[in-house]
């Protein structure tokens, strides 16, 4: 089980109570596998929701009288049975009754649609009796506490949170960022942590001479590899990661700077990655070197067999082999993830550059009409509006915007004839209009300049986006062109992953421990073991399952 509380609240119950009912456009009620009220005499949506904004209704203090938070159950818990209806609404009453909630109003959704069963909470904050506001004072904790403690009644397994555990430090295991965690599971792999403070000051000393001696990035990347490290782009920076954690470049020391090492080394580190990927690329497609002319089919078959990934070359050791296809692996994933961010790139800038079209037609519109609006207000005090224009355009060219608002201020004819009469105090009705008018000349021609700066300032970002497009089109193309198509490159990564678990089948504890690696390249290669151990365990237990559970099916 694990817990969630979003950082949006709802605005309006009514909403959020369709939406989670799936009564909305693009939802279907089939979600839903049960809805459970709580304190409220129906459980329709709409009904429902009338009700609770009446019970808000009576607290003017509190502004956001709704509460939604989740209640995650592990999928493993699911295929196991373990996860029932009677459960979920066990759990969804005992879970408001811990947090002081059980005689407010609630409605909790139980959906399917997901691999992980969930409950949603929609709480009316305010007491239908008292009419006070709930406290969320320190929610997330009293949540995680509840969570852990029911989960243990019921034999679940409590999925680790990552926010509570970075503010807690549950078992004093670090925890990975919400960002880290998302993407690690849209690129369907483990979710790193950041190093703590002690192992950041570690690194830092051991790689001190390495970043001051390193004459390239091909030169830096091998003296990282020797010590089971590898640079990754992530975001707008570079991080140094042994598999499973990392920590950001500019944490290694003062001076050890993308942009620095970038101008010292005379190349940027996304160029040295396309050239390292055209190097990949020219030895997957000759490894060896072997000139195969002349054999036979059953020959060439056994030389592509000796020099396929996972072959175990003469008189080396299984845990060096590991070693190499570990690195080997690591570097396709750094391609792999430069793919997608060559996507992530050219789908952001057409995103912006749609935007900023719209924008530019927006701001078009604006600035079109604030120089009709200034030319009808130069009309109606000048006898030649577009003349007193252009004698504005010049004034504020020569003295500057403030200075020339001033002048037309203290002495409007500075910009032309005026239109009436005048004689002496007298003035016509004609030039009295143009005297009140002239008051506003100055706020009229502020909008006018604004809209104009809006509309020069959008073009230029809207020329900028297209740059950014055309330049991350090209740096894909670029990639493509070296490394190969999306596909291609996705076999290449199954038969890397695949060859990777063959070597971590071939070694044991002890012979890692015997290896002649440094001690931190044996714990890093160690725990993929121990990882690579459980995996089979629980694929082996998964099919056990599945065989009995076939079985009970027959026997039925």
């Amino acid at each position: 089980m694990r817990f969630k509380v979003p950082k949006r609240q709802p605005e309006s119950f009514k909403a959020s109570s369709l939406y989670l009912a799936g009564q909305v456009r693009g939802l279907s009620p089939d979600r839903v596998e049960f809805v459970e009220g709580c304190n409220l005499y129906t459980t329709d949506p709409r009904a429902a929701a009338a009700v609770m904004e009446a019970t808000a209704a009576k607290s003017r203090r509190c502004k956001t009288p709704a509460y939604h938070f989740i209640i995650t159950f592990d999928p493993k818990d699911a295929e196991a049975g373990r996860v029932t209806e009677e459960v979920k609404r066990d759990v969804a009453g005992k879970v408001l009754h811990d947090m002081g909630l059980g005689e407010h109003q609630a409605l909790v959704y139980s959906h399917k649609d997901t691999d992980h069963p969930h409950l949603h909470f929609l709480v009316n904050r305010i007491h239908p009796t008292r009419h006070k506001a709930y406290s969320r004072h320190r929610d997330g904790t009293r949540l995680a506490e509840i969570v852990q403690t029911r989960a243990r009644e019921l034999g679940l397994n409590v999925l680790r949170n990552r926010e509570y555990g970075r503010e807690h430090e549950i078992d004093n295991q670090p925890t990975p960022t919400d960002a880290e965690y998302w993407q690690a599971r849209r690129e369907d792999r483990e979710a790193r942590t950041r190093f703590g403070k002690g192992r950041i000051v570690g690194l830092r000393a051991l790689l001190r001479e390495d970043f001051w001696q390193a004459s390239s990035w091909k030169d830096l990347t091998q003296r990282l590899n020797d010590k089971g490290l590898t640079l990754e782009m992530k975001g707008r920076g570079l991080i140094i990661t042994d598999g499973e954690g990392y920590a950001k470049l500019s944490e290694m020391g003062k001076g050890v700077r993308r942009d620095r090492l970038q101008a010292r080394f005379e190349q940027t580190y996304g160029n040295f990655l396309i050239e390292r990927a055209r190097e990949l690329a020219q030895r997957r497609e000759d490894p060896s070197g072997v000139d195969t002319e002349g054999m036979t089919p059953a020959e060439k078959r056994t030389v592509e067999r000796l020099m396929n990934d996972d072959a175990l070359p003469p008189r080396q050791n299984p845990v060096e082999r590991l070693d190499q296809l570990d690195m080997d692996y690591r570097y396709w994933s750094e391609i792999d993830a430069a793919y997608r961010r060559g996507r992530n790139r050219i789908d952001y800038a057409k995103r912006q550059e749609t935007y900023l079209q719209e924008r530019e037609k927006t701001n078009t519109e604006w600035f079109r009409k604030r120089t009709v609006s200034l030319l009808r207000i130069l009309d109606g005090v000048y006898r030649d509006p577009y003349a007193a224009k252009s004698a504005w355009d010049i004034l504020e060219r020569t003295h500057g915007e403030a200075e020339a608002e001033r002048m037309v201020k203290e002495n409007p004819l500075v910009l032309g004839e005026a239109r009436g009469t005048r004689i002496g105090e007298w003035r016509d009705a004609e030039r009295q209009e143009a005297k009140r008018l002239s008051r506003y000349l100055g706020a009229r021609r502020r909008k006018w300049r604004e809209a104009k700066n809006d509309l020069e300032r959008t073009r230029v970002q809207l020329e900028r986006a297209r740059e950014r497009k055309s330049r991350a089109i090209h740096d894909y193309r670029m990639l493509q062109g070296v490394a190969g198509t999306p596909d291609e490159l996705r076999k290449i990564m199954i038969r890397k992953i695949a060859a990777r678990s063959r070597a971590l089948e071939r070694v044991t504890e002890q012979a890692i421990r015997r290896s002649r690696f440094a001690d931190e390249r044996k714990e890093q290669l160690h725990r993929a073991y121990l990882r690579a151990k459980e995996r089979s365990l629980e694929r082996q237990r998964k099919r056990e399952r599945q065989k009995a559970l076939g079985l009970e099916i027959d026997i039925d």
